[in-house]
Parts: structure tokens; C-alpha cells; sequence
């Protein structure tokens, strides 16, 4: 019995990083393997250490947003949640748009209920250049599960029933304000 749960133990390990991998896709997302949306971006490749800037960004016209699909979810549904970053500045920026710098976060009051970094398998970095106007998002479908830091074991469940829950995106240095749903 213990080789079974540990062998299962395993597979969602291996299972969850290429689903936090996946959050990165190209074009179209779906529910099961969020995907970042291009606009006008352009991807880069990580730039060296110590290489300077191409342009001088206006890191204040950096600006994260969070959403959700809708603000109430019934007994069988998930949330699918979005993070969106806009360069609403005047030159363009080279911003690290990869899951390394991804975090969802959803809290009910002071608990925190999940976070996406707990379990967070194989983060990777992946520059863009962001021109004056231009968006990029990523969605992620959470499961209605609760988490813990270094993936610890959790044995209660989120509730439902009319609880309401706040979602925080953050990429990198910059983070959203708080959107609030409920789960039925």
C-alpha cells in the first residue's frame, strides 16, 4: 500500500512540473495547459549577465492585473485564473515573463490557501520585450485545492458554499491588486 501512494506521490510530482511548465505555451490556452498570450511581444533569450539594456525602461509603466473567468463558481467548477502584465510606458521593456518569475496566490482572510511556487517543479525564465502598449497573460486553472511551501501534505479541502476568495497574480517585483470569488 505504501509503494502505491508513494509511486502516486511521484507521478503528480512529475505530472504538476510539466503542468507549471506548461503554463507558457504558445497562442491558444485551455484549461488543463495555460498558455501565455502573445500581443506585439517579441521573445528574447535571457540576456547575459552584465549586458546592458537596449532601451531605458519606464519600469513604472509596468503593470500587473489579475483576473478570474467569472466571480462565482458552482459545486463543480474551477477558476481559471489570469496574470496579465502591460507596458504602459513609453519605451519598450525586456521583461521576464517565465514561470520562474509566475506566482498565483489565493487566500481567504489571513490563510493562505494556495500558492503556485509550493510545488512549482522546474521554473524557467523567458525574456520579452514588451513595446509601449503591448500585453502578455497566462492562465492557470486551479484546482480547488489547498497547498503548502516545499509541497508539504495537506489534508483539508478549500471550502465551498458561498466562500469567498481573494486572487493576488505577481510577476517578478511587480503585483496586482486583489479580485475576489466565490466557490458555491
Amino acid at each position: 500500500m505504501a509503494l502505491i501512494l508513494l509511486m502516486g506521490v511521484i507521478v503528480g510530482l512529475v505530472v504538476g512540473g510539466f503542468f507549471i511548465a506548461g503554463l507558457l505555451g504558445t497562442g491558444s490556452s485551455t484549461q488543463d495547459s495555460p498558455g501565455l498570450d502573445s500581443g506585439t511581444a517579441n521573445p528574447k533569450s535571457a540576456p547575459k549577465p552584465g549586458t546592458p539594456p537596449s532601451a531605458v525602461c519606464d519600469e513604472a509603466g509596468i503593470k500587473v492585473t489579475a483576473a478570474v473567468d467569472k466571480p462565482a463558481y458552482g459545486p463543480e467548477e474551477t477558476p481559471i485564473l489570469t496574470l496579465q502584465v502591460t507596458n504602459s510606458g513609453k519605451t519598450s521593456c525586456d521583461i521576464n515573463v517565465g514561470t520562474s518569475q509566475m506566482e498565483y496566490q489565493i487566500t481567504s482572510g489571513d490563510d493562505i490557501i494556495f500558492n503556485s511556487r509550493n510545488c512549482q517543479l522546474d521554473p524557467s525564465d523567458l525574456v520579452k520585450n514588451l513595446k509601449p502598449g503591448a500585453s502578455e497573460s497566462a492562465n492557470f486553472v486551479w484546482k480547488v485545492n489547498r497547498n503548502a511551501p516545499e509541497c508539504a501534505e495537506v489534508q483539508s479541502k478549500p471550502g465551498r458554499g458561498g466562500a469567498t476568495y481573494m486572487f493576488v497574480a505577481t510577476l517578478g517585483k511587480w503585483s496586482s491588486e486583489k479580485v475576489t470569488f466565490t466557490l458555491q
